[in-house]
């Protein structure tokens, strides 16, 4: 699959995609409980990065900050014992605390956007509970400033021709803010077909690109990304893991940062959750400073 064609398909709105107007809930702020991961604040200057103009509602920096929500659709072809996916998401909300509040003036939906596109290629193995466990060898994800706020996304057809999440038009305009590979073997997910269907987590090696980012979480040479969310809705995936083409899985969750880290691999606990533990999966553990 490659990530960077442009099939004719339908067309995902920045407004649509994100679904979020991008109401800043708690619920978007959830965290995973599946990898080691200590977080650091960050900081933002959209104004020096020349993602906007010094305003009331875009300012020129915003400190110790933590968190940033987004949503996200994502495609994934699979067969018996493997997969690869490529997504996009729409980021909407900065905050300093797990579900807390959002972070004011900081630009981000009043005068630009920031969107993500990712791919990935694993392994996949039956759940015990009925759902599909996929452990990622490869994830990659770039992070993506638009400051016209217009840039729309592919939406693959479910069960369609091998298809991608990517930029569709309206994009020229938008410029690279941060880029990131996977840590050895720290990324997973398990899914169940249906509403609320799974989750995810992948820890990356994360290169900030300009002056966007900036603060603790970027000031060794290395950089933690932590990257996880919980599935809202799957389409065309039937466990248990079989061969398919284009299905969809939409959610929402967050990213963060940390001064580069070694994780101990831990046997991803969300791996080994079914739907009675998404209750736990949902539950959002404190942030560490």
């Amino acid at each position: 699959m490659k990530l960077h064609t442009k099939p004719k398909m339908p067309l995902l709105t920045t407004v649509a995609a994100v679904g979020l107007a991008l109401g800043s809930t708690g619920a978007l702020a959830g965290h995973i409980p599946g990898f080691s991961f200590s977080n650091d604040a960050f900081n933002i200057n959209p104004v020096t990065a020349g993602a906007c103009t010094a305003s009331a509602t875009c300012a020129d920096s915003t400190t110790n900050l933590r968190y940033i929500d987004f949503s996200y659709n994502a495609e994934a072809d699979q067969t018996v014992s493997s997969f690869n996916e490529t997504g996009g998401g729409f980021f909407g909300t900065f905050r300093e605390s797990l579900g807390g509040q959002a972070a004011q003036n900081t630009g981000l939906g009043t005068d630009y956007s920031i969107y993500a596109l990712f791919s990935g290629l694993g392994t996949t193995a039956n759940n015990t509970a009925g759902g599909i466990n996929g452990t990622f060898s490869s994830f990659t994800f770039s992070m993506y400033i638009d400051p016209n706020q217009d840039t729309k996304l592919t939406t693959p057809a479910v069960g369609g021709p091998d298809e991608s999440v990517t930029v569709a038009s309206l994009g020229a305009d938008d410029f690279n803010i941060l880029n990131g590979t996977l840590i050895g073997n720290n990324g997973g997910f398990h899914v169940f077909p249906g509403l609320a269907g799974g989750d995810f987590d992948v820890l990356l090696n994360a290169t900030r690109v300009g002056g966007f980012f900036s603060g603790v979480a970027f000031a060794d040479p290395g950089t933690t990304a932590d990257f996880n969310g919980v599935n809202s809705n799957i389409v065309g995936v039937a466990p248990p893991p079989g061969s398919f083409t284009d299905g969809t899985i939409n959610g929402s969750g967050n990213a963060s940062f940390g001064s580069q880290q070694v994780p101990e691999p831990e046997s991803l606990a969300l791996l080994g959750l079914g739907l009675a533990g998404l209750g736990f999966a949902r539950r959002s553990r404190k942030a560490r400073s």
